[in-house]
């Protein structure tokens, strides 16, 4: 399994931290977007994080609303360089303080992905954290299905190639 080490920590160490819990997902398509995105610069990262976060909120039916939408514009003016890491951060933050507000369990999920496209300028791993909030997304939505869970692999795998 690809290890992605940032500053001594490696991804999965994160993921696996307490941010996300357990989740019903398939180890060998997980491990192959992990690979998959250990060849990707940090610009091809936050564009499959915006192509993630398009179908996060197809998937999950949640309409865009203001906040959600800065989140596609911090990333798109950072990879344009018209922002800085520290306006993602700052627009992430702002995203999660409104998934911790939020009741409806599949949106508080749907926000938390959002945090996570607003987060990659900052560090372009963060576009692989809004994968797993996309697989607990499939799993709130279709419990124990891994048909589905199948499938949003294989479509994260897509995007991943396609950037």
């Amino acid at each position: 399994m690809g290890k992605i080490i940032k500053d001594g920590f490696a991804f999965m160490e994160y993921v696996n931290s307490g941010l996300i819990r357990k989740i019903d997902d398939i180890p060998e398509l997980k491990n192959k977007l992990i690979t998959l995105s250990e060849l990707k610069t940090h610009i091809e990262m936050s564009k499959y994080a915006l192509l993630l976060a398009e179908h996060i909120l197809n998937v999950s039916g949640i309409e865009r609303s203001a906040a959600i939408e800065e989140c596609f514009t911090i990333n798109t003016k950072w990879q344009d360089r018209e922002a800085k890491f520290q306006d993602a951060r700052q627009v992430a933050g702002m995203i999660n303080s409104l998934a911790r507000e939020e009741k409806n369990l599949i949106k508080a999920k749907v926000l938390r992905a959002m945090g996570q496209v607003a987060a990659t300028p900052h560090v372009k791993w963060h576009a692989l954290v809004a994968s797993e909030y996309a697989i607990v997304i499939i799993n709130l939505m279709y419990p124990k299905n891994f048909d589905k869970v199948k499938e949003e692999r294989e479509l994260q795998i897509e995007l991943m190639k396609n950037v």
